[in-house]
């Protein structure tokens, strides 16, 4: 793990990009990047130690606009409805879910960060609705891993970790698995998606996210 030093961009670099003035978390060499070179921000490293953070922290939620607008900055502007991502030994298609067929929900101290679906052919489908920490991002890349299993065996691998999720302790720190079958959204999902009006974040944002990740624990 490399050292974590606390980033404080200047206010008028914040205000041009739509970040909240917050400590950014960020390791000792980016840092010193960042001080050396002030004219462009640190954008995914800053994501990146957003989501340690959030992995951990009890404050998690106040976080959320900060992870949501710096992966809206990565994420460009990409508009797509679909994205199939992947890295190195993980695959996922990244678009709309039904919350009321079978899913499963990803959910941390009573909210729904995201739903998991068959896309189809046994591949997963993801959706989320919040911005997506660490710990959460973790476990999909894990869930989404392309080892040595059949073809179409990561829907069962899912399901078969929320079985397993049924008896563990949970806190508000750590994300679990919440099978359900179609017709039985849990009144979390159908509050995400029905009942103030939310949306699934856009897929580009959801994707930089698990990019911005997945680098990150490349080089680590």
């Amino acid at each position: 793990m490399h050292q974590m030093i606390e980033l404080h961009p200047r206010p008028d670099a914040l205000v041009v990009l739509g970040l909240p003035a917050i400590p950014y978390p960020v390791a000792l060499q980016t840092f010193q990047a960042a001080v050396a070179n002030d004219s462009e921000l640190p954008l995914a490293d800053m994501l990146h130690g957003l989501q340690l953070r959030a992995a951990h922290g009890a404050s998690w939620l106040r976080l959320e606009p900060a992870m949501a607008r710096l992966s809206e900055l990565l994420a460009g502007d990409d508009v797509g409805t679909v994205i199939e991502a992947c890295g190195d030994g993980w695959r996922l298609e990244i678009g709309p879910v039904d919350v009321n067929g079978a899913i499963v929900a990803i959910e941390r101290d009573g909210r729904l960060l995201a739903a998991l679906a068959d896309r189809g052919d046994g591949g997963l489908r993801l959706a989320a609705f919040r911005p997506l920490d660490g710990s959460t991002i973790a476990l999909l890349l894990d869930l989404a891993g392309t080892g040595d299993e059949p073809a179409g065996s990561a829907w069962q691998r899912v399901l078969a970790a929320a079985d397993s999720c049924r008896t563990t302790a949970r806190d508000e720190a750590t994300p679990f698995l919440v099978a359900r079958a179609a017709g039985s959204a849990p009144p979390a999902a159908a509050a995400a998606v029905e009942g103030d009006g939310a949306e699934p974040r856009p897929v580009a944002c959801v994707a930089a996210e698990l990019a911005t990740w997945d680098a990150q624990r490349a080089v680590a």
